[in-house]
């Protein structure tokens, strides 16, 4: 996958997004339904506690997915 330098942000998103669903669907879906968390409504940079807010969010879908194969966890 490439990216356009003549794309929006938004279209080169939409270009990842696409990409990242056909190799892992579950794993793309916890990003993007997460990723809002990291807008900081401006030009500013997300703060810590907010990139850590993202963190967790992320952390705690991941933990939430099925064992595959139903292999127990150590």
């Amino acid at each position: 996958m490439k990216f356009k330098l003549e794309n929006t942000f938004e279209d080169n998103l939409a270009l990842f997004q696409a990409e990242a669903e056909q190799i892992d669907p579950e794993c793309a879906k916890i990003l993007f339904d997460n990723l809002h968390l990291l807008d900081s409504g401006g030009d500013t940079a997300p703060s810590r506690a907010t990139i850590g807010e993202f963190h967790k969010a992320v952390l705690a879908a991941l933990d939430g997915l099925s064992n595959p194969a139903g292999e127990d966890k150590a």
